[in-house]
């Protein structure tokens, strides 16, 4: 038997055995106090942001936090000089779907928002968002959040660039 077939061979027999392992822990229909509970989630986060609490927001995030914006990826430390400027119209939050598994929620909305960031003023337009909450120590903490709208500041800088610039 060819050698180079045998490894490729056994990590497909591996991958097999792990999704097959793990087709148990698919989680069913989302429950409705899951489906308030991530709902709930997400309006505290909001609410925080709109103030903007950063104090809130910092006990509200978990360690390893990442963020995911059209101009890229931000840390904790990035995505709160970006909130720290924060400017929002009245929210509307609908289209909620959440998904439960274990100690995770993962939630997906429409936002309805008018959003300065960076000294760019975006329209009021509904757009997804995504968020992820890990719950640590019997609290749920925000461990992600995705806005992939696009920001093109009238500086010419883009949010990204601001948060580097400010490290």
């Amino acid at each position: 038997m060819n050698k180079l077939l045998i490894v490729p061979g056994l990590v497909l027999v591996l991958l097999s055995a792990i999704v097959v392992s793990r087709a148990g822990d698919v989680p069913g229909p989302t429950s409705a106090a899951d489906f308030a509970l991530g709902q709930q989630q997400v309006e505290r986060l909001w609410a925080d942001f709109a103030k903007p609490d950063l104090a809130a927001l910092d006990q509200f995030v978990a360690p390893g936090f990442q963020s995911l914006h059209g101009d890229g990826a931000r840390d904790w430390a990035q995505e709160r000089l970006l909130v720290s400027g924060l400017k929002i119209t009245p929210y509307v939050l609908t289209d909620y779907k959440v998904t439960r598994n274990g100690d995770t929620l993962l939630v997906t909305y429409q936002c309805r928002v008018g959003e300065t960031i960076a000294d760019a003023r975006l329209a009021k337009e509904s757009t997804p968002r995504l968020d992820i909450f890990l719950q640590v120590g019997g609290e749920w903490k925000l461990l992600s959040h995705v806005n992939v709208r696009e920001i093109t500041p009238s500086t010419g800088l883009s949010p990204m660039m601001i948060a580097n610039a400010q490290e």
